[in-house]
């Protein structure tokens, strides 16, 4: 039985908590597979046109889920997340929208710079599901505790950073974990031989201008973090190839948009 109350506390000291072992039925696993299966089908069916996307030189790219994503929302309601979400952010899951996503780090690459996903308004909550064990070697997201309190620009982080405490999600197969959008995080580099597969649900505070999501018939690989543009290429390629060009860029550019 969940504490409720010990993890809204936890949740609002560091910015995430992790369930363990919710997602634990025959069922759930069988829909893991079940995406994993489309995700492989579709990475050696669409290869060519998946190194295109902005993001494959970093390895990180979106998931544009199937129908599938839809059964694991389900099961996620019938394990009780419309209470625990209550709880976390005394607002119900209908004072949210609801977007399904989801985040593919590919082999041998993965390791990002610490960003937030988006602003600290309107406020977003992310669900994420790894469809398999998440251990050290597979690329797990690190978070930093607490960095989703007070808004911090990327120059002052940075300074800050070396002395704050970093915890990577390293999670098994049927736990989740919840976090705030806005939380400093990066993901980190996958150093297996596989593809690491979260399923994400984004919840955002209500907006008038939100159009419901076509959910597709089969996964499709998308763009991630860099603007699809010759300009976002090269800043990619910088930034995997030139690391310390493109942190001092960043760096520099945060002081003069102050």
């Amino acid at each position: 039985m969940l504490n409720l109350e010990e993890k809204k506390l936890l949740f609002e000291k560091k910015g995430f908590i992790i369930l363990e072992n919710l997602l634990h039925s025959r069922n759930a696993h069988t829909n893991f597979d079940q995406v994993k299966k489309e995700v492989y089908h579709s990475y050696g069916s669409n290869y060519d046109k998946i190194k295109l996307l902005s993001g494959f030189i970093t390895g990180n790219l979106d998931l544009k889920p199937s129908k599938v994503i839809l059964r694991v929302w389900e099961d996620l309601k019938e394990q009780g997340i419309s209470e625990v979400i209550k709880k976390l952010t005394n607002k119900s899951l209908n004072d949210f929208d609801l977007k399904y996503a989801g985040n593919i780090s590919l082999p041998k690459k993965g390791n990002q710079f610490y960003h937030t996903d988006g602003t600290k308004r309107p406020r977003k909550i992310l669900i994420g599901v790894p469809i398999e064990d998440l251990n050290e070697i597979d690329g797990p997201t690190e978070l930093i505790p607490g960095s989703h309190i007070q808004r911090i620009s990327y120059w002052k982080f940075h300074l800050e950073k070396f002395f704050k405490k970093k915890i990577k999600l390293v999670l098994k197969k049927g736990d989740i974990f919840i976090r705030e959008s806005y939380i400093w995080h990066k993901g980190t580099k996958n150093n297996s031989t596989k593809l690491r597969i979260i399923i994400l649900f984004i919840l955002s505070e209500k907006n008038e201008n939100y159009s419901k999501q076509e959910i597709l018939n089969n996964v499709e690989f998308g763009d991630n973090m860099f603007e699809v543009s010759f300009y976002g290429k090269i800043k990619e390629i910088i930034s995997v190839y030139l690391p310390f060009f493109y942190f001092v860029y960043k760096f520099f550019i945060s002081i003069i948009r102050k």
